[in-house]
């Protein structure tokens, strides 16, 4: 769920600036506030909601950097699973989710330029 959470978040943020020219910040605030109207059970708490905007940030990047949806989707996997791995670790400290997505964004162009 955390994964598709991130994915529609960063796939929204992404079209809304490359596609319909939605300034980025205004693009990522556009993301957070859509995803809060979403549905999700109780018992998944604010996860969900955390990663739409976690996924928000890391859709910030340049077109230039990603060429495909499918880079978008390693980039979301990549923010998924670092999210879960520190989500008790940064626990009440701010920026994790802008650091996760920043973190993201960094591993796959690394990995892209390595391979």
């Amino acid at each position: 769920m955390k994964y598709i959470c991130f994915f529609f978040g960063c796939f929204i943020c992404f079209v809304l600036h490359e596609y319909f020219r939605v300034p980025i910040v205004v693009a990522a605030a556009a993301t957070g506030l859509i995803g809060t109207f979403l549905p999700f059970s109780r018992t998944l708490k604010s996860h969900p909601y955390a990663a739409i905007y976690a996924g928000s940030f890391a859709g910030m990047c340049s077109s230039s950097l990603i060429n495909s949806y499918w880079e978008l989707s390693l980039i979301s996997l990549i923010g998924a699973s670092l999210y879960i791995l520190t989500m008790n670790l940064f626990a009440g400290f701010g920026g994790r989710l802008g650091s996760v997505a920043f973190a993201s964004v960094a591993l796959y162009m690394l990995a892209k330029g390595i391979f």
